[in-house]
């Protein structure tokens, strides 16, 4: 195989010549397989290109953002009762001080009071911004489902109305040719003229 042949996904190698072949390669046992050549207009699974649908793709629901579990009250409080114990300890003229453990914890508390009562507020506007956008996508969905409705049913009414201006047109044929019309075929005929400006009118004529 030359520096220049092309080597898909598969190990298929489109040569110089443009033929596909499958390059010689060496068994676990020691022995060479051959190189072979390869069908015209086969393509095996892996070097098919995926694609997908740009509608689809916009139809797809939006993920929901992660949210961390929030840390309990009490691990909140040992978190910060470690923290206080290592920038605690002050040196006042030579000597260690600890703080009182219980004016500690009360500190302790009132600032995880507060921590939760902010990540709660942060939770509430998250959830209601997922909410928005989630209301959001189901509105543009939905006017996307009823766009497609309208259009199968406009083109249903235009094809059931060039079906019917085709038989009158059968009809007129024969009046042309002297038969004899029945009176449900007269009716067709005095509506014709309603027919066609409803065709042209479905149709943007």
């Amino acid at each position: 195989m030359s520096s220049t042949d092309k080597a898909a996904p598969s190990g298929i190698v489109t040569t110089e010549a443009n033929e596909r072949v499958i390059p010689a390669s060496r068994r676990a046992d020691g022995t060479l397989r051959k190189e072979r050549r390869v069908r015209p207009g086969f393509v095996p699974q892996e070097d098919i290109i995926r694609y997908k649908n740009k509608f689809v793709a916009e139809r797809e629901p939006v993920s929901s953002p992660k949210v961390e579990p929030p840390k309990t009250k009490s691990q909140k409080k040992n978190a910060k009762r470690n923290a206080k114990k290592k920038e605690g300890i002050k040196v006042i003229e030579g000597e260690l001080e600890t703080p009182a453990n219980e004016e500690n914890d009360q500190e302790i508390d009132q600032e995880i009071d507060q921590e939760s009562d902010q990540e709660i507020d942060q939770l509430q506007n998250k959830m209601t911004n997922v909410k928005i956008s989630s209301e959001e996508n189901r509105d543009s969905l939905d006017t996307t489902v009823i766009t497609i409705e309208q259009l199968e049913a406009t083109s249903k009414k235009i094809k059931a109305l060039e079906k019917k201006i085709r038989q009158i047109e059968r009809i007129k044929e024969k009046e042309t040719r002297g038969e004899v019309l029945l009176d449900e075929e007269k009716e067709k005929m005095n509506k014709l003229p309603q027919f066609i400006e409803e065709l042209n009118t479905l149709k943007g004529n």
